[in-house]
Order: C-alpha cells, then sequence, then structure tokens
C-alpha cells in the first residue's frame, strides 16, 4: 500500500486554518508587518493581526478608524494637527500592512491639505514629518520637497534637507544632492550637529563612488501623485468615504 505523503505548511497557513488565538500572532505574521521606527504596541498589534480571520474585530477596527477621523472634525482645541497624528499612529497601528485597505495615505493626504497655508505649522516638526511620510507614497516625491521648501514648510529642520539629499542622491542627482546639503547648513536647520553628520557621510559616498550607477528600481511602486492634490476634492471625499458605514461593510 503506497504510502501517504504528508506535506508540512507554513506557520501562518496552519494558524489562519485552526483559528486558533495564541497571544502572539505578531510571530506568526510579522513578515508582513510594516516597520514603524517608534515601535509598535504590542496588543493593538495582535488586534490587528486576528482582524484577518475575525470578521467582527475587524469591524469594530473599522468602526474606531471612522471614530478617529470624526474626531479630527469635532476638536474645538489649540492644536487642531493632535488628532491628525493620534488618528494616523493608530492607524499605523491597527491596519500593519499599510496600503489601501487601511486609508492612511488618504489621511496623510487631508492633513497636508488642511495646514499647508497656516503659519502655526510651518516649522512644526509634528506636521513636516507627516509631509515626509505622505512623500514617500508619491510618485512625484521631488515635487513635494520643492513644493515645501516654496511655502517654506520645515525650512528650519534638518530632517528636510536630509530627506530631500537623499532623495536626490537615490536619483543620482549627486549634485543637486550637495546643492540641497550646502543650502540647509547655510539655513542653520537644527539639529545642525545631525545635518552636517549626515552631509559628511554624504561626501564619503561621493568620494568612494567611482562612476554613476542606474538608477534602482522602486521595489514598490508609490501609491498616489501630487500634482494635483491642493486642486481637486478627491481625496476629501475619500476621506469622507472612511468615515460612512457604506466604507466599513466593504473593508
Amino acid at each position: 500500500m503506497a504510502e501517504c505523503e504528508i506535506q508540512k505548511i507554513d506557520p501562518e497557513t496552519e494558524f489562519l486554518s485552526s483559528k486558533r488565538e495564541t497571544g502572539n500572532e505578531w510571530e506568526i505574521f510579522k513578515e508582513n508587518v510594516r516597520p514603524l521606527k517608534r515601535g509598535r504596541n504590542v496588543n493593538i498589534l495582535n488586534n490587528a493581526l486576528k482582524s484577518h480571520t475575525d470578521n467582527h474585530l475587524k469591524k469594530s477596527l473599522l468602526n474606531q478608524r471612522r471614530k478617529l477621523i470624526e474626531a479630527v472634525d469635532d476638536y474645538k482645541g489649540e492644536d487642531p494637527l493632535l488628532p491628525w497624528l493620534e488618528c494616523m499612529k493608530w492607524v499605523q497601528e491597527a491596519f500593519p500592512p499599510g496600503g489601501d485597505s487601511s486609508g492612511l495615505v488618504v489621511i496623510y493626504e487631508q492633513c497636508v491639505r488642511a495646514f499647508w497655508h497656516s503659519e502655526q505649522y510651518k516649522d512644526d516638526l509634528r506636521y513636516l514629518k507627516v509631509w515626509l511620510e505622505y512623500a514617500d507614497n508619491c510618485f512625484d516625491k521631488e515635487v513635494i520637497y520643492a513644493f515645501l521648501d516654496a511655502n517654506e514648510i520645515g525650512k528650519t529642520h534638518s530632517d528636510f534637507y536630509i530627506s530631500y539629499a537623499l532623495h536626490l542622491e537615490v536619483k543620482n542627482k549627486f549634485k543637486a544632492a550637495n546643492q540641497t546639503f550646502e543650502l540647509g547648513i547655510s539655513r542653520n536647520a537644527q539639529p545642525i550637529e545631525k545635518l552636517k553628520a549626515a552631509y559628511r557621510k554624504f561626501l564619503i559616498r561621493s568620494m568612494s563612488r567611482t562612476k554613476p550607477v542606474e538608477e534602482p528600481m522602486e521595489k514598490q511602486a508609490p501609491v498616489r501623485s501630487f500634482g494635483t492634490l491642493l486642486a481637486k476634492g478627491e481625496n476629501g471625499a475619500r476621506l469622507a468615504s472612511l468615515k460612512s458605514d457604506h466604507s466599513s461593510k466593504n473593508n
């Protein structure tokens, strides 16, 4: 009698099939989780990963996202950026794979639209970081940096010049990258030592560079285009859809 061949399945598939709750969903799904520089809240992360198989929990997450978005509209305090940041932080935790299903890029878009003309936030590092996160999801990233510079958003922060220059370096625009570092230093962007340290590393890389290399292909194509960001109402409608019950059902 022929022996039956038993094939082993990977841990993630096994977990999904068994519908077990281990409290360690992070260990099983971690390869699908987008990393965050600040780290993640393990409890929120485990609940988010359980939602792959628990429709009730998934609905609960979507309802919580809707409430946080509504809180942005209802906020009456002196720091209207704050509820946006709280919403983004929660969505990053609760939808670890990212992507369109999280609605995060739409939230980024609406946030930068809301305050780009505000003097209150031009020098706010928190607001600049939202722009930089948003830029990472756009095809025309360089246009965003030019827009920020033209509107003097984040010009006092070294993070702006470092991010801009490194992007130019990746695109093999080494002269422009060097000029961007020098511009930030001439403006005494803070913390200046962080900027100078990044510039020194850039110069070392430049000295060891023997010949231009081909521009690397993006591993994953960015999902948005900045070109019509401030002229169209599409994104506002999409943000509103994240608050609707209809959207919750579809997701």
